[in-house]
């Protein structure tokens, strides 16, 4: 009998997409493992739940991914249990709606000559004078999209998810949740499409057919199948060590109280990294516990509404960017997959609230909360007559970790001390401290499960949602690099017509900046010699930046000199 037989399975704390991607990988290696989960159901924050004959998600739960390993394993367990969905979301402003990803007329026309105007103006000035070291969210989306852009589209929505000031916000942040955007990329798809490089773009995803979960109830099944026990209802209470290596686990079930401690050869966790190191025994250092304690996480409120009648809106999620209401996001779950609706009569609508456990609105009560819900889709016209006819409430706590304060310095002291131990695992939104994607979840599982066979095989502190998503993967690929595809003759044949194409596209932007301001400057009353001179100036400026970056793909770093 081997040594790990001998001392336990693993323990699989927590049976959201990391720890079930981790348990379903060792599965398959033959390792025995037991997932203890704290719910009454797998899935996490992508969980489904029934109600009335529909089937609901945790709100929206789009998967993409160029990810190789966690292609394979959706494809694995779901197989032909799949759909795809065409992706369309757009945003509330003004009482209007933009399409998001960015459709350049549509925002201007909707926005207006003189909103427009300054738009252009504030993004200009961004490319003249850059801010090459943003240090919050409000710099980082400024310098992308400039100031004007970052206060219509941005700020109001940021500030009510995150309950801070955008500029106490890390532009880490930003970083992650819309790598590789800017406004001349969201411009140049709406004209040319968007080839999926850009993972903020993409416009069509793959969904569970019967809702985001189904992919966590299979897995739970294939485990069941295998004799992996699954502990609902069950809650860690302690981490057991001896010199830096997990012996014990100690659970107590929710329902009945009573408490165990279990031998283990190791520990994969996904549970709020918070609270982890805080059941740590012996203890780590007072320092390390504080550090603990200091990262913090924002609530989510779900609040779900049964409407009577159908084809209200057309988006899988609307982004309500309006401070005169509460509301944060609405999800349109008749617009993923038809199979999760028991009739086209009935449209269930899921509402966003995000709060702090201290406000008074995680402790409001359900009707109330209902009745808010419905008030703001009526006051920003997303409900006009449609009945209401039913609804109920889910209150998820640490729903997204807070980048802000001190929490990087405080991670970095954390991760120095969790990384003496020789087996145990951090994996997950919660149990990392990282803003993943579901799929970046999945992938610190089977990344986790494969440092059980090889120890130190991956850095799991690496992986997040600045991975690579560029090249494509090859299912039968095993790490987080795909291999490049070479060209083809189409491609290289096709490289010129782009290259013409993005030529016309830049010529094009830059006359329209030319004429944009020399009207401006006209109607200020500005001698139309001067005028003339300044835009063709700004207009000549912004085609040299374009041409070199999207035209010959080059940058000089001489920017101030050109």
């Amino acid at each position: 009998m081997s040594d790990l037989e001998r001392s336990g399975p693993i323990y699989i704390l927590g049976a959201g997409p990391a720890g079930l991607a981790a348990a379903y990988k060792l599965t398959q290696q033959g390792q025995p493992v037991v997932v203890v989960e704290r719910d009454s159901r797998v899935g996490g924050l992508a969980k489904s739940i029934k109600y009335q004959g529909f089937i609901l998600d945790y709100g929206p739960h789009r998967f993409y991914t160029k990810v190789a390993p966690v292609l394979k394993l959706w494809d694995e367990v779901l197989g032909e249990e799949q759909v795809t969905v065409n992706r369309l979301t757009r945003i509330y402003y003004g009482g209007k709606y933009f399409s998001y990803p960015l459709k350049a007329f549509e925002a201007l026309f909707a926005l207006g000559f003189v909103e427009s105007s300054r738009i252009i103006v504030s993004y200009l000035s961004t490319r003249l004078f850059p801010n090459r070291n943003p240090k919050n969210f409000a710099e980082w989306v400024t310098a992308q999209f400039g100031r004007r852009l970052f206060e219509i589209f941005f700020e109001a929505y940021t500030e009510k998810l995150w309950g801070i000031p955008c500029t106490e916000i890390s532009a880490d942040w930003a970083a992650q949740r819309i790598k590789g955007l800017s406004l001349l990329k969201a411009a140049r798809n709406a004209v040319f499409g968007n080839d999926g490089k850009v993972k903020t773009l993409v416009d069509q995803f793959q969904f569970p057919r019967l809702g985001s979960g189904q992919l966590y109830e299979k897995i739970s099944d294939h485990l069941s199948e295998h004799h992996q026990p699954i502990l609902l209802n069950t809650e860690v209470v302690q981490v057991h060590h001896n010199n830096f290596r997990v012996t014990q686990v100690g659970l107590r079930n929710r329902q009945t109280g009573e408490e165990q401690t279990v031998h283990c050869s190791g520990v994969i966790s996904s549970i709020p990294i918070s609270l982890l190191v805080q059941q740590i025994t012996p203890s780590p250092p007072q320092q390390i516990i504080a550090a603990a304690k200091s990262l913090r996480f924002r609530n989510t409120i779900l609040v779900y509404l049964m409407v009577e009648g159908s084809q209200l809106f057309p988006d899988n999620w609307l982004y309500i960017n309006e401070p005169s209401v509460q509301l944060g996001r609405v999800t349109n779950f008749t617009n993923w997959s038809q199979d999760m609706l028991p009739n086209q009569e009935q449209t269930p609508l899921c509402c966003e609230y995000w709060c702090n456990f201290n406000e008074p609105m995680w402790q409001q009560p359900e009707v109330e909360l209902l009745a808010q819900a419905e008030s703001e889709l009526r006051n920003i016209g997303l409900l006009h007559n449609e009945k209401v006819f039913g609804g109920f409430v889910v209150r998820l706590p640490r729903t997204y970790p807070i980048y802000a304060g001190n929490y990087k310095a405080a991670l970095a002291d954390i991760q120095s001390y969790l990384q003496q131990f020789q087996n145990l695992q951090l994996v997950g939104r919660y149990g990392a401290f990282k803003y993943n994607n579901q799929d970046h979840s999945l992938l610190m599982g089977i990344l986790a499960a494969e440092n059980v066979l090889t120890p130190d095989k991956h850095d799991l502190w690496s992986v997040n949602s600045d991975s690579e998503y560029v090249e494509e993967a090859s299912a039968d690929a095993t790490t987080t690099v795909a291999k490049p595809i070479r060209s083809t003759w189409r491609e290289q044949a096709s490289k010129p017509l782009k290259q013409f194409g993005s030529y016309l596209f830049t010529g094009g932007a830059a006359t329209v900046v030319d004429v944009l301001i020399f009207s401006i400057l006209t109607h200020s009353g500005l001698w139309y010699v001067s005028a003339l001179c300044i835009s063709y100036f700004l207009g000549l400026t912004n085609n040299i930046w374009l041409s070199r970056r999207f035209v010959f793909g080059i940058y000089w770093k001489n920017w101030l000199a050109q």
